[in-house]
């Protein structure tokens, strides 16, 4: 019997704690259910200390659609680091408006590789408007991004998940 090694896409948002865990649930989902050889794992830009599980918004949209989390409790958000890019397949970030310059000053020659070889990419789908505490305290006090209410994030997101899924399964 051979061992195929599954590819491997990261998904990225500022605190791992609901935009990219949400993405990497539905995306495994989807994956484990059409027999794509990807597996997803998310990080955090930032230490997102105070935070644990799961955004209340993805842990809703995910019991909405009857989908438990693959660990059962949901893990605490965990930040990036340079391995985690290094070895994934492809890279996607939630907000581009958000997440690109955090990217581009924090792994500046690293993003400007995996920009270069196709392995980055951006989405638009931005935080919801009232972030959680420790995320305020993380970045600052109001939330003057776009943001988009959780029940269209969490739509958002689910498409967009579909969609890559789709690309992935045919290329």
């Amino acid at each position: 019997m051979s061992f195929v090694r599954k590819k491997r896409v990261l998904f990225i948002c500022s605190g791992n704690y609901y935009r990219s865990r949400l993405a990497e649930i539905l995306f495994n989902r989807e994956a484990e259910a059409s027999g794509l050889a990807w597996t997803a794992e998310s990080r955090g830009l930032l230490q997102a200390s105070g935070l644990k599980g799961l955004s209340p918004y993805a842990s809703a949209y995910l019991r909405a659609a009857g989908i438990e989390p693959a660990d059962g409790d949901p893990r605490d958000p965990m930040p990036i680091d340079v391995e985690d890019l290094t070895d994934a397949d492809l890279v996607v970030a939630l907000c581009q408006e958000e997440h690109q310059t955090m990217i581009e000053q924090k792994f500046v020659a690293l993003a400007k590789a995996l920009h270069k070889t196709g392995r980055l990419r951006y989405w638009n789908i931005y935080d919801i408007p009232q972030r959680p505490r420790a995320m305020v305290r993380l970045l600052g006090g109001a939330h003057r991004a776009p943001s988009q209410p959780s029940d269209s994030g969490t739509e958002h997101i689910a498409l967009a998940v579909k969609d890559l899924a789709r690309e992935l399964s045919s290329a």
